[in-house]
């Protein structure tokens, strides 16, 4: 009895905790859509270039009408400006990418409930999501994604930025890298509960949604009044928050042809369960991160 109980907290627990995944890309549904607790451990700092050698001015190769120096962009504005002109091209021009796409709970647990904290139940909570070792599975990856729209964040927007902001950003960086091309880092400060665009706006209702995907919180809330939890939190289903932090996004890109090399999208999420009580007596309260990341290269134009 005591381990049917256990097995029925865990399957709650992933309701409650995990189910509002399922609202988000790397749902465990055969589509598959990282890593400290505290705060943003990116330091703010002035974009840094490292410089590239470039010959005098005037020189006769300048004067024989050779290819201009490569422009690094500089400040943080020419970073997002870049990063956006980039993704805007790719989102209409590639016709093929490789995606790899998860999502999993992390170390990063505490509940009040100690024995919520076993990696059995955490284990359960991760089946509903799509993991490292699922995403290397998913046809995404092995087959490619020949669908920009719907494959490139972000998902379902024929732009691939919408931040018009770079005071949004705790860190904007670029640097050549030793074969010519430039690499663009920008990291989102922390938000809490972020909503992502709706399918056909301009905009996006927070920051987060701007550049990531993050799972709606209007979606979760809907989720938890739903029946079936509400059944299994006798009326009174949890209470959920969402916060969004170390979100870091940094593309690599050819400077000559505009196209992306490759793009890698890092997130955590500390999912918290403010209130609530499985069964009606099980406090699940506590909060658990999960860490998601996107990567994609292979891209063809």
């Amino acid at each position: 009895m005591k381990h049917k109980l256990k097995l029925a907290a865990a399957l709650l627990l992933a309701a409650s905790l995990l189910f509002p995944a399922a609202c988000g890309r790397p749902a465990k549904s055969g589509s598959a859509e990282t890593a400290a607790a505290a705060e943003t451990t990116v330091p703010e700092e002035t974009v840094t270039v490292e410089e590239s050698e470039t010959g005098e001015e005037g020189t006769a190769a300048d004067e024989a009408g050779e290819a201009e120096p490569i422009v690094i962009p500089e400040t943080p504005a020419e970073v997002l400006a870049a990063y956006t002109a980039v993704m805007n091209k790719a989102k209409k021009e590639a016709t093929y990418l490789r995606k790899l796409e998860y999502q999993q709970i992390g170390s990063d647990t505490n509940f009040e409930a100690s024995w919520i904290n076993h990696p059995a139940v955490l284990d359960a909570a991760n089946m509903l999501m799509t993991t490292k070792d699922d995403g290397l599975k998913a046809d995404m990856y092995t087959k490619g994604v020949t669908d920009m729209l719907n494959g490139l964040p972000l998902y379902g927007f024929p732009v691939g930025c919408m931040a018009k902001d770079p005071g949004v950003f705790t860190r904007a960086v670029a640097r050549q890298l030793s074969n010519g091309d430039i690499e663009l880092t920008l990291v989102m400060k922390p938000e809490d509960n972020p909503e992502p665009p709706k399918r056909g706006a301009a905009t996006s209702p927070s920051r987060t949604g701007e550049m990531f995907n993050p799972i709606s919180k209007e979606v979760i809330d809907g989720i938890l009044n739903g029946p079936i939890v509400k059944l299994g939190f006798w009326g009174k289903p949890p209470v959920v928050s969402n916060r969004y932090f170390n979100c870091a996004s940094v593309l690599v890109y050819n400077p000559d042809t505009q196209h992306i090399v490759t793009l890698r999208q890092e997130y955590n999420v500390r999912i918290t369960i403010l209130s609530g009580k499985a069964l009606g007596f099980l406090n699940i309260a506590g909060y658990a991160t999960a860490e998601g990341l996107t990567s994609c290269d292979n891209f063809r134009y």
